[in-house]
């Protein structure tokens, strides 16, 4: 009779490795609280965009001379020097969770945070939601 062990758990999702693999213990613990933030605000599955960015969901767009793209809806990326957290296009619109966000710079869709500890979670939070609803309102967008 042969005997076969049953699997304890499944196997770590593409993101799961990458975030317990990050070398700096600041960006994996930040990074895994930004997973739980996202998956709270917008119940989309994480998936890697190029080597280092957590995105969910997708949008598409064209660009001004015509060719047209793909990028997240919503994700953030644990950067050497920054946490980089990507929303909508127009996120400088949502002024009243900026003003309150806390310690950050301004990207073109983004923002960058150098620690978590130093920012507004529940800012950050209304953020993401604000930009979600609105590239799900302007443009074409998809779960995966």
């Amino acid at each position: 009779m042969t005997f076969v062990e049953p699997v304890a758990a499944a196997s770590k999702s593409r993101v799961e490795r990458y975030i317990s693999n990050l070398d700096d213990p600041q960006r994996k613990a930040e990074s895994e609280e930004l997973l739980a933030l996202f998956a709270r605000v917008t119940d989309l599955p994480a998936m890697i965009w190029g080597t280092h960015k957590v995105g969910y969901g997708r949008y598409a767009y064209t660009l001004d001379g015509g060719r047209s793209s793909e990028f997240m809806i919503a994700g953030f990326e644990p950067a050497k020097k920054h946490m980089i957290v990507y929303l909508s296009p127009d996120f400088e619109d949502f002024t009243a969770p900026l003003e309150i966000l806390g310690k950050h710079e301004k990207g073109k869709s983004c923002i960058f945070i150098k620690a978590l500890k130093d920012v507004n979670l529940g800012a950050l939070e209304e953020l993401v939601r604000l930009g979600m609803a609105s590239t799900e309102k302007n443009f074409t967008t998809s779960e995966s």
